[in-house]
């Protein structure tokens, strides 16, 4: 798995299908943060895929394969919806599995109580990329962010005593949305920025 590269829509071919992601890109800092807390639960044994911290992301909407007609829309409604948008921070403090722990598909970090500023940011920006394109709208964002893949039967017990894993408090600036492209390859995602838009300086 590589870092995600910057701006990177050279060698998209006109008509080209590519599967692409809107979200927040974090920084060194903060991959560190969550590289720990992801060391800590793999040394309790689960057998699961860990991505690599170059790659955490916290995902604001999916958008799946699109044409890349679609993509000079997608960016103007990007930028249109955070154009009145304030930078600020969500802290992630809270260790969870979706959708159970009796069927454990992801383990994930994220928010004990949702931030009302992300929640309005994810929305005006699913509201506007409809103008480009008719995407399946998120019926309920839970923002989070992906530690590992649980590829095999594992404990209950053994997820619980995962699950207490202490977090800390991690802190995560908001200050860019970017458009994520999205490579799947045998050895894992590959991630590159086609494109990001500011969030305003308080």
């Amino acid at each position: 798995m590589l870092e995600i590269c910057l701006n990177s829509d050279k060698n998209i071919e006109d008509g080209a299908t590519i599967r692409c992601f809107i979200a927040i890109v974090l920084d060194g800092h903060t991959k560190r943060q969550l590289g720990r807390v992801q060391r800590d639960i793999r040394s309790t044994g689960i057998p699961a895929g860990w991505p690599s911290t170059q790659n955490f992301h916290l995902t604001l909407k999916f958008l799946g394969n699109i044409s890349k007609r679609a993509l000079p829309c997608i960016k103007t409604m990007l930028s249109e919806a955070i154009a009145d948008k304030a930078r600020f921070n969500i802290t992630f403090n809270r260790l969870g599995i979706f959708p159970n722990v009796h069927h454990p598909k992801v383990l994930w970090i994220g928010p004990d109580k949702t931030n009302p500023k992300e929640v309005a940011l994810q929305r005006d920006i699913d509201l506007r990329l409809n103008k480009c394109h008719p995407f399946v709208k998120e019926k309920r964002f839970s923002p989070h962010i992906t530690l590992s893949r649980v590829r095999h039967y594992v404990k209950p017990g053994t997820l619980k005593k995962a699950l207490k894993i202490e977090t800390g408090t991690i802190k995560i600036p908001v200050n860019q949305v970017h458009l994520i492209k999205s490579q799947l390859y045998s050895s894992g995602a590959v991630h590159s920025s086609l494109f990001h838009a500011n969030l305003k300086s308080s």
